[in-house]
């Protein structure tokens, strides 16, 4: 565009030029012409007074010297200014056409001098739209610019993940044949399992049995040698009674037959209280258990039921206030919720993410929120406004968990990408990354200086924050999709399989939960402990939560009331409330049955 209007612009003074070299040439002439005809005035008026003058002088004279020469100068004079006068009149003709043209060229020129002059004027206008459109044009270049950055960015990471992608498939194909080969052999050693369980209850149960029998076989002993006892007494009675008759024929029957029906009652008496002295430690057993299930913490009732999010709803926790709960989910979305006697109300919501947000955690000051996603970076929001705050990029992979490091300003976060990096809080610089031998699910700190994560190769394992490395692991059954710490503890739950406690001093497994009914199919699946440690929840993909007692491994509850596969669940600080999510949009909110 502009440099067609150069063109245009160079052709009209082109024009303009050629009309202007026009009039200077007819100018020119005209000045010549004008000179000429001033010439032959002066030479005609000059031979005018020599006539004139000779005419005066002699006219006889000049008859007398000479008269027909002189005559016929004359008349060559007379011929020469005839001529003169014709030319000048011609000239004056010319003179006076070149006089109309120049005053038509005069009115061209002044016209398009006008022209010129609104030339100018657009000409100005249409500079300052070039550079308008300038400017404009190098914003466009600079946004072009980004967007290709951008689009070079997104063209790496897709055909990063397209390679994984690939790579995944033909593990996948493996996987597949020993996923089945795996699920026919864990279904034989479920079978097995299931039946050595029920084995093992009867038998503790005929062990209770054989022992209350033993018991009460003893206790029959004792109370056979006492009846025995009784027999040979009653036997020196009756005889006693036989003698006192024949002594004393004249006391009366009735006393005697009293005391006998006493003594009789006094030994019934003696015997039901031993046989029914087995039964009140059993009654008082059960009252003590049945007194303590009602003393229980444990959620068991559905309370609220809402729709969180438009799609699966990755990730629950509650704010520090029991009243308020936040949300994130596969629509990419992060909600605060103020939950009521009946409803949870929307109170923000933000949106910033460029994918799935698969974890979420809040810091000690609660003003924080940050939050991991597929888009290969975290994020962080502020509490009161839901503002996007900074950006953690870095990671080549989804970013599957991101936690604040406890007693510290700094952040952990592990990815698919087989990393895990330390983050500070106030630069928002990656200041640390920790290289794995398998992709990272979750991530947890127990301190300021240890990292806990768990990954796909069915490992755990624990990194050093100032040694700069990884100091032990742990060897899990199978995929580690969880980990959570609470005092000396650490929770780990496993795909396809429970949930198991470690004693984080020894490094050594305590307890290993499971159900018949219970599995993980989610790689970002969460399990929690509760707030005192004592019971520990996690989602299974039929729909329910279990929820099973830390210290004994004993299932407590099983929660139904999900329709789908359920994601995340977290207990409030109040230990009151237990909010659980699932993969249909869905969240519920359960409580203590009063």
């Amino acid at each position: 565009m502009e440099c067609s209007y150069k063109i245009s612009v160079l052709k009209l003074l082109k024009a303009r030029n050629v009309k202007e070299h026009s009039f200077g040439e007819t100018i020119k002439y005209a000045n010549k012409l004008l000179e000429k005809l001033d010439y032959l005035q002066k030479a005609n008026a000059h031979k005018n007074f020599q006539t004139f003058v000779s005419d005066q002088d002699s006219p006889g004279v000049a008859d007398h010297f000479g008269g027909p020469a002189q005559r016929a100068n004359c008349e060559n004079l007379q011929k020469s200014l005839a001529e003169s006068h014709a030319k000048i009149s011609k000239l004056a003709e010319q003179v006076i056409d070149l006089k109309d043209t120049l005053d038509t060229k005069n009115l061209l020129v002044t016209k398009q001098s006008t022209e010129l002059d609104k030339v100018q004027v657009e000409l100005r206008s249409s500079q300052e739209l070039v550079r308008s459109l300038k400017l404009e044009l190098t914003c466009f270049k600079n946004a072009l610019q980004s967007k290709s950055d951008d689009y070079t960015v997104l063209n790496i990471s897709h055909s990063c993940v397209e390679n994984k992608k690939n790579e995944l498939e033909i593990g996948n194909k493996k996987l597949r044949s020993q996923l089945s080969k795996y699920e026919e052999e864990r279904e034989v050693f479920l079978r097995t399992e299931t039946q050595r369980n029920f084995l093992e209850i009867e038998n503790k149960k005929l062990k209770a049995q054989i022992e209350m029998l033993q018991g009460l076989k003893e206790h029959c002993l004792s109370v056979e040698s006492q009846l025995n006892d009784l027999e040979i007494e009653n036997k020196k009675l009756k005889s006693q009674i036989t003698m006192l008759k024949e002594t004393r024929e004249h006391s009366p029957r009735s006393g005697s037959v009293e005391s006998l029906g006493s003594a009789d009652g006094n030994k019934k008496a003696v015997r039901t209280a031993k046989v029914e002295g087995l039964l009140p430690s059993s009654r008082s057993s059960s009252s003590q258990e049945t007194h303590a299930h009602s003393k229980s913490p444990i959620p068991d009732k559905r309370k609220i039921t809402f729709v969180a999010h438009d799609s699966d709803v990755n990730a629950v926790m509650w704010y520090p206030h029991p009243a308020y709960l936040i949300t994130a989910g596969s629509d990419r979305r992060l909600k605060l919720w103020e939950v009521t006697e009946n409803d949870a109300k929307l109170v923000n919501s933000a949106r910033d993410c460029n994918s799935s947000i698969l974890s979420i955690d809040i810091d000690n000051k609660a003003s924080t929120v940050l939050c991991a996603s597929s888009d290969f970076s975290s994020r962080l929001w502020d509490v009161s406004g839901f503002k996007l705050g900074h950006t953690l990029t870095g990671h080549s992979a989804k970013v599957m968990s991101a936690k604040f490091i406890k007693e510290s300003d700094n952040i952990i976060t592990g990815s698919l990408d087989k990393t895990l990096k330390l983050w500070g809080k106030n630069k928002m610089l990656c200041t640390l990354t920790f290289s794995s031998e398998s992709s990272v699910n979750d991530v947890v700190s127990r301190d300021s200086s240890t990292i806990i994560s768990g990954h796909a190769d069915r490992k755990i394992r624990f990194w050093d924050v100032r040694a700069k490395k990884s100091t032990s692991t742990i060897d899990a059954a199978g995929a580690v999709t969880s980990v959570d710490v609470s005092k000396n503890l650490l929770l780990a739950s496993e795909q396809g399989g429970g949930l198991k406690i470690f004693d984080l001093r020894t490094c050594k497994e305590l307890t290993s939960m499971e159900a018949a009914s219970f599995k993980i199919v989610c790689c970002w699946t969460r399990a929690k402990f509760s707030q005192d440690g004592k019971y520990c929840c996690c989602g299974s993909d039929n729909g329910s939560v279990f929820i099973w007692n830390c210290g004994t491994g004993a299932l407590e509850r099983e929660l139904k009331g999900h329709g789908s596969s359920v994601i995340s669940c977290g207990w409030s600080i109040c230990g009151s409330y237990l909010a659980t999510c699932e993969a249909d949009r869905k969240c519920i909110i359960w409580s203590k049955l009063k």
